[in-house]
């Protein structure tokens, strides 16, 4: 790429985001990130706020800092030997003893990036980098940047990010307050977390961005000539989240006749950070590995814009939801299944932690006793004296066979979360 274009794109970049102001505070303690000479990672999928986090970052620095977008299409033909024109460029502008800070957004964009950040860091220069694919956690760049990188895993607002962002209480005192939150609640479980799809109230953002993931991030980036049968096992999977699955099973309700095929195709998923999948807790990890699957997707608005939308689907929905939460914390998660079932299982060290259940409405008998049946199962198998049900609405405390029930309102539990560290 010639310098002289080179520099005219870092230059616009740089304009346009000093000019951006319009951010949202995240729920990320930047404090521990913001010391020391590590490369900081910043990974999630597109559009969940990467960017404006290095915004809010570039506000904190009391050094000088330059920012590039390699998703900028004007890079198309940036190459790896251009990476010394943007020191060039950078000290031409600053200044060669200036200490300048990079802030490199979408950099899975450039082969080898890791290489000329590794270099970067030699020179003991700070470094920020943002990216959409896991890719930039490979077991091969963790290997390179080994001691010297911290990862950020961000996701699409946390429900406090958006009480935050409609300037609604969090720490509710009265009834018409309480009241608030719980109707925000009730569009956050409908709309999802992506900034933009809040901000502007379109809900068919959603759906853009999703597309967008597919074509760059799994399409292009892995060569996929065969899309309709993607597209066929990506409508299946996201219809019926939180229902198990094994390969088999998928090879029948799909065209796609290769069950690695089908093993790569959702691991694709799974590196765009769009889903993520959960086993039946077992003490052998071997029969972990071989139990069927559960499937879930990060961001609630793709079950309203790629997926089927049936009504009945709300009860998975709000499950979804509790699972994205769960991530969110950096939690371990399984589901329990033997006689009866209980949704999700926390694992810390080698002791299961906690057991929760997820049900929408808990009115009707027959629910509640299934619902409260899979928890005590669990709780006794896993030796826990309190177990958790999550619903729409409904609060109260049981105690059953020495075993103490709390049934709380997801929104209340979403609200408990302390800020990451």
């Amino acid at each position: 790429m010639e310098m002289n274009k080179l520099k005219e794109v870092l230059q616009d970049q740089q304009s346009l985001f000093d000019k951006t102001d319009n951010f949202i505070e995240r729920e990320v303690s930047l404090n521990d990130y913001m010391k020391g000479n590590e490369i900081v990672i910043i990974t999630g999928f597109r559009r969940c706020g990467k960017s404006s986090l290095l915004k809010i970052i570039s506000k904190k620095l009391n050094e000088k800092f330059i920012y590039m977008n390699f998703d900028d299409i004007r890079l198309t033909d940036f190459k790896v030997e251009n990476f010394e024109d943007i020191e060039e460029i950078v000290s031409e502008i600053y200044g060669i003893k200036t200490n300048v800070i990079y802030l490199l957004d979408e950099i899975q964009n450039v082969p080898s990036w890791e290489r000329w950040v590794n270099n970067l860091y030699a020179k003991k220069i700070k470094v920020f980098v943002t990216g959409s694919n896991s890719s930039l956690l490979s077991s091969e760049i963790s290997t390179f940047l080994t001691g010297r990188n911290k990862v950020i895993k961000l996701y699409p607002f946390s429900f406090k990010e958006f009480l935050l962002f409609k300037k609604i209480k969090i720490d509710y005192q009265t009834v018409d307050e309480r009241r608030a939150v719980s109707q925000a609640f009730n569009e956050y479980f409908e709309k999802g977390g992506f900034p933009l799809v809040i901000i502007n109230d379109d809900l068919s953002l959603s759906k853009q961005y999703f597309e967008d993931i597919l074509n760059k991030d799994i399409i292009k980036r892995h060569g996929i000539k065969k899309i309709k049968e993607l597209n066929d096992l990506i409508l299946y999977l996201f219809s019926n989240i939180s229902k198990t699955y094994s390969y088999s099973t998928l090879k029948q309700v799909s065209s796609i006749k290769s069950l690695s095929m089908i093993n790569n195709y959702i691991e694709y998923l799974k590196n765009a950070f769009v889903a993520s999948t959960i086993n039946k807790f077992d003490y052998s990890v071997k029969k972990q590995k071989v139990s069927s699957s559960k499937f879930y997707v990060l961001d609630n608005s793709f079950l309203k814009t790629v997926a089927f939308n049936f009504s009945e689907n709300a009860g998975k929905r709000l499950e979804n939801l509790v699972f994205i939460e769960l991530v969110r914390r950096g939690n371990e998660i399984y589901y329990h299944a033997k006689k009866n079932e209980c949704d999700f299982i926390i694992k810390e060290g080698l002791k299961i932690t906690a057991a929760i259940q997820v049900c929408l409405i808990l009115d009707n008998i027959i629910t509640k006793k299934r619902e409260i049946d899979g928890l005590i199962e669990a709780l006794n198998e896993y030796k826990l004296k309190e177990g958790l049900i999550l619903t729409l609405d409904k609060e109260e405390e049981l105690v059953l066979e020495d075993k103490k029930i709390i049934i709380k309102p997801v929104w209340k539990w979403l609200l408990e979360r302390s800020l990451q560290k």
